[in-house]
């Protein structure tokens, strides 16, 4: 089978559906397996227990555009910091990977020649459902 290689371009992330692609640098979605480790007498055995997810994004600080993700998540965490934001990452093949974010404040600054830029690691909030094209 021949090897198909995707970009990160090749990826549109959308939150409370509205695409915010041309802000982002990277977003990333991370599932980590938690579970028991036992040690018996015929061998290891394992307990499987929970995932726990983040959605890693950097994304270019947009604080002059009024609809943009910098003022969007000010305004979520300034409204209910516990209530969940809709996110979906799909990509170009079609698959898709829907999923509910805890909102995160954006940083506000950055260096004197370079573009203003945010690091964010959002708190993925219960089940990610996947849609395989």
């Amino acid at each position: 089978m021949a090897t198909t290689i995707l970009t990160g371009r090749e990826l549109v992330l959308t939150i409370e559906a509205v695409d915010y692609s041309e802000q982002i640098l990277s977003s990333t979605l991370t599932i980590e397996s938690e579970r028991l480790e036992f040690d018996t007498l015929t061998g290891k055995s394992y307990k499987y227990l929970q995932k726990n997810a983040t959605l890693d994004v950097d994304f270019l600080s947009d604080w002059s555009n009024a609809s943009g993700l910098s003022r969007a998540l000010w305004a979520a965490m300034e409204s209910d910091a516990d209530a969940s934001l809709t996110a979906v990452m799909t990509a170009t093949s079609g698959d898709t990977f829907s999923f509910e974010i805890l909102p995160a404040w954006p940083n506000v600054g950055g260096a004197a020649a370079d573009g203003q830029q945010n690091s964010i690691s959002f708190i993925v909030d219960g089940a990610i459902t996947e849609a395989f094209a």
